[in-house]
């Protein structure tokens, strides 16, 4: 063998050598994470077990149950939602069912996909929400709402739970508000039906008066659209055509021949001219096309940004999460 061939025979070899050990520490190193990940998995379960049980046994205590009730006041305990003291309102009744705690932990931190119950582990440590699951499972008839600490500081109930709510992440943003009406990447936007300020599309009511209006009248309108009885240019518009499609909207023009309408089927909204001719049935209804599901897309802090902001040209007082509920 040649010098030369020597030392490929030598090079393909030491190669080898190198490859089998550096295969080899790369086993030794996947055993090791594998037996750490054994070891360490029951060790973080147990030690989550431990929180879970440790919180569990605070259940009943009455100084965690109240507190529980401030902290749902001002998050779940409107009329909107689970209505004070968590015995219904506009969503189901919590209080005086036969709820399992691990469930109501679970359902409050992750929410219910396709309900307005939006994941509140983003805003609660997992104490205050063990402290919600304590109020939830309370006895109605022993805490309505924060009766526990309200009947030691001689304060109403609602006042005090309502009261707890002012502080500096429950007042509106301006700011905020104004992104949240002129969201271009939102469909359901404001700023596709509505105007503020000569800026929006004017399909529905211009809102740059709306201000003069209370900060709860502002919200129920968004949460809860009801009638448009006050201004029948903005009634709703069914039309059934021989195709067998349906058009809902909002008339703009009408001639002899056509009907122009906003459709708003789907948003954005299409502005459609439909020959007469097509059209086999038409109903006129005083409800209000605005989408019902903003409660399942804006958290009561962007309600709250957004009533700030339609009131922004009317008054420079600062809004509050208690003038939204009260």
């Amino acid at each position: 063998m040649s010098e030369d061939d020597a030392r490929v025979s030598n090079y393909g070899l030491g190669s080898d050598v190198h490859r089998s050990g550096t295969y080899r520490l790369f086993s030794l190193a996947v055993v090791l994470a594998v037996v750490a990940g054994i070891v360490l998995f029951p060790i973080n379960q147990s030690r989550r077990v431990a929180s879970a049980a440790a919180q569990t046994d605070k259940l009943k205590d009455p100084q965690f149950i109240a507190e529980g009730a401030k902290l749902f006041a001002p998050s779940c305990g409107n009329a909107y939602c689970h209505g004070s003291g968590g015995v219904g309102g506009g969503a189901p009744r919590l209080r005086g069912k036969s709820f399992e705690a691990p469930f109501l932990f679970k359902t409050i931190s992750n929410g219910v996909s396709g309900t307005a119950m939006v994941s509140f582990k983003g805003e609660f440590s997992e104490e205050q929400i063990w402290k919600l699951v304590a109020f939830v499972m309370s006895d109605v008839k022993s805490t309505p709402d924060t009766k526990p600490e309200a009947a030691a500081a001689g304060k109403q109930p609602a006042r005090a739970s309502l009261g707890s709510a002012e502080s500096t992440a429950s007042t509106g943003s301006v700011q905020a508000g104004r992104f949240l009406f002129f969201d271009s990447s939102q469909s359901k936007s404001c700023h596709q039906c509505h105007s503020f300020q000569g800026e929006g599309t004017p399909i529905g009511p211009d809102l740059s008066k709306v201000g003069s209006r209370s900060p709860r009248e502002l919200f129920v309108s968004i949460a809860l659209p009801r009638d448009v009885k006050q201004d029948s240019r903005y009634a709703t518009l069914k039309l059934t055509l021989r195709s067998g499609d349906k058009v809902v909207g909002i008339k703009t023009e009408e001639d002899g021949e056509s009907i122009r309408v906003y459709d708003t089927t789907e948003l954005p909204a299409v502005l459609r001219t439909i020959q007469k001719t097509d059209v086999v049935k038409l109903e006129s209804a005083n409800e209000s096309v605005m989408p019902k599901d903003y409660a399942s897309i804006y958290t009561m802090k962007q309600f709250l940004d957004l009533v700030t902001f339609l009131k922004s040209f009317d008054s420079k007082s600062p809004v509050t999460l208690r003038d939204l509920l009260e």
